[in-house]
């Protein structure tokens, strides 16, 4: 399996992947909101396996009082039948969080393909799921 940010050419299938999730977003919407965004608000991060697009997730990483700087999980969306390679994406996404030097890791929102399985180590929190990185 191969992590990565999705490059400019690859936001096409990140797209395709990410409206099974919320089938309401256009790619006109899609377009603006990563021009906007991208990199400082929001990274979309790709999981490939076989040179095809698995796993799409969309990070942020943010700063407050409470937490620190976190990185936040706002999109998580697996092809149906890719739902087993969910640990991975979660155990690249504490790494990631790591390098970018987050102390915390939050999974909210709305999410297809994992489970509560693959939130090892994470507690309950508001919407969501917390891992505390040490």
């Amino acid at each position: 399996m191969q992590f990565r940010e999705l490059s400019a050419s690859e936001l096409v299938e990140g797209f395709a992947l990410l409206t099974t999730l919320r089938p309401e977003l256009t790619s006109e919407a899609f377009d603006a909101f990563i021009t906007s965004q991208y990199p400082k608000d929001y990274r979309p991060i790709g999981a490939y396996q076989r040179g095809e697009l698995q796993i799409y997730a969309g990070v942020s990483i943010r700063e407050n009082l409470e937490l620190g700087r976190h990185l936040i999980v706002d999109d998580f969306v697996t092809y149906s039948g890719c739902e087993h390679l969910s640990r991975e994406m979660i155990d690249y996404l504490v790494d990631y969080a790591k390098m970018y030097k987050c102390r915390s890791l939050l999974v909210w929102g709305k999410q297809q393909g994992i489970s509560i399985d693959d939130l090892e180590g994470f507690r309950p929190k508001r919407d969501g799921y917390i891992k505390i990185l040490g």
